[in-house]
């Protein structure tokens, strides 16, 4: 029997040039989120569930920071204007309304998160974004909670990505 061929080459720890871009745009995502969710704070949503929007936020600036730190002088420090200008009528004053557009938000960011890992090549920039992708997932259930959908009659809301509902729809 024998061995097959291997690559003994070592994986690629730090980001590569492609990598810095595919983070820098991801940090900018995530700085828009953080922005979105301060928008429905300042609006005035929240109520009983401030502390937790409150957080999530503070999430998200975690997570930018994150990648500045991975990326260094690269990050671009600047949020998506273009994703925030096209969410932030839905982060209004209204706890519930801001939760399930908050909910879409983040099931958009995990789709976008986990397609990244697998673009990456530098190992600690996926295990980086995996890692927030793992936490991303949990911020759609605690969405979906405070939004008020059942864990039973809802239950997509808890389980199933956009990207996924929309991938494995049947074809007519």
């Amino acid at each position: 029997m024998t061995a097959s061929k291997t690559n003994s080459a070592p994986p690629v720890k730090r980001p590569t040039a492609a990598d810095v871009e595919l983070l820098s745009a991801a940090q900018s995502t995530e700085l828009a989120a953080r922005d979105l969710y301060n928008s429905a704070i300042a609006a005035g949503a929240g109520g009983n569930h401030l502390a937790s929007l409150v957080a999530l936020s503070a999430h998200h600036d975690a997570y930018a920071q994150s990648i500045s730190s991975l990326i260094g002088a690269d990050a671009p420090q600047t949020r998506d204007d273009e994703l925030f200008n096209s969410l932030v009528a839905d982060f209004g004053s209204e706890t519930v309304g801001a939760a399930l557009a908050a909910h879409g938000l983040e099931n958009s960011i995990v789709a976008a998160h986990t397609t990244l890992v697998g673009e990456l090549v530098g190992t600690d920039g996926a295990a980086l974004m995996a890692s927030i992708v793992i936490t991303e997932a949990r911020h759609c259930v605690a969405l979906a909670t405070i939004a008020g959908k059942s864990a039973v009659a809802d239950i997509d809301l808890f389980l199933v990505t956009t990207a996924v509902a929309t991938t494995s729809a049947p074809s007519a």
